[in-house]
């Protein structure tokens, strides 16, 4: 079994775009459970994967977490662009 050097740590895929999310929420100081219920998510599960890195910022939250968080959409797609175009890192 191959150990996970990164356990605890957000997958280098889509952790910037979590991390993102989660700074965003609590400088807002909403819940997760807020934040999925503005963003029509029926599981808070989903925002907390999102938040780890485990599960890709959906492009259909685009439009609402940028109303909800007053970003412009240029300026989301620029970080939505070096998000999605990250690799997953290679095993060891």
């Amino acid at each position: 079994m191959i150990g996970n050097s990164n356990q605890g740590q957000s997958a280098p895929r889509y952790g910037e775009a979590g991390e993102w999310l989660r700074k965003q929420r609590e400088y807002w100081q909403i819940t997760q459970a807020e934040l999925a219920e503005q963003l029509g998510v029926r599981e808070t599960s989903v925002i907390a994967g999102i938040e780890r890195g485990e599960i890709a910022l959906p492009a259909y939250m685009r439009d609402a977490i940028s109303l909800l968080f007053g970003v412009t959409h240029a300026e989301l797609a620029a970080n939505w662009e070096s998000w999605s175009s990250q690799q997953p890192a290679k095993a060891a």
